[in-house]
């Protein structure tokens, strides 16, 4: 890890023993994910219809509606590992201490990164979901490692804990929204580089 973090030198994280591997455990989670709370879903369906009385319907409201949402968003980042392939085979890991913070109101977690171009600034990619994420129980809990990350955190990066574990996706939700205007200013050649090679919107 280069000690100077906006600085791109070394090989790239697909390159780093253990990542290729670890992006498969991440990928076959998350389809074990899907099919355990899609399966859940059903039963929790045939227990409503067949077995509960009826003035049990509505309370089962809650527990189908969270199943489908932990479902939804297993899918949802199942769908992203050929995103997540490409930043780990274009940006090399970084080491960040202090990388993954609480919020003041004790809900959410964040993650603060070195602008690679500006160091002095940081820059918050974005996890997605609202509830269950497990970086939420991470940051509470007090985590005090040092956050590896490959990528931009100005469009996406794949983050993790030490070790390779709990893979993650976090992006600039304008990264790739082709309603906003692509990124201008503060990029260098190299940076400009990379994030096209990760299909990220940079202006000429």
């Amino acid at each position: 890890m280069s000690e100077n973090p906006w600085v791109f030198e070394g090989p790239v994280a697909w390159e780093t023993p253990g990542t290729p591997s670890a992006l498969a455990r991440w990928a076959a989670l998350q389809l074990a994910k899907i099919v355990g709370w899609f399966a859940l879903w059903w039963a929790l369906v045939a227990l409503t219809v067949v077995v509960l009385p009826v003035w049990a319907v509505a309370p089962m409201t809650l527990p189908l509606a969270v199943t489908i949402y932990l479902v939804v968003m297993a899918s949802w980042r199942l769908r992203r590992v050929w995103m997540l392939r490409r930043i780990l085979t274009t940006y090399p890991w970084r080491q960040q201490p202090g990388g993954v913070r609480y919020d003041a109101r004790g809900r959410k977690a964040s993650f603060v990164l070195p602008d690679p171009d500006r160091p002095e600034k940081t820059v918050s990619p974005k996890i997605s979901g609202f509830f269950f994420r497990p970086w939420d129980r991470v940051a509470r809990k007090g985590f005090d490692g040092e956050l590896w990350y490959a990528g931009d955190p100005r469009f996406a990066c794949v983050i993790a804990k030490p070790g390779l574990k709990m893979l993650t996706y976090a992006v600039q939700p304008t990264a790739f929204n082709r309603r906003t205007s692509p990124r201008r200013k503060g990029l260098s050649p190299e940076a400009r580089r990379r994030a096209r090679a990760i299909g990220a919107r940079v202006a000429d």
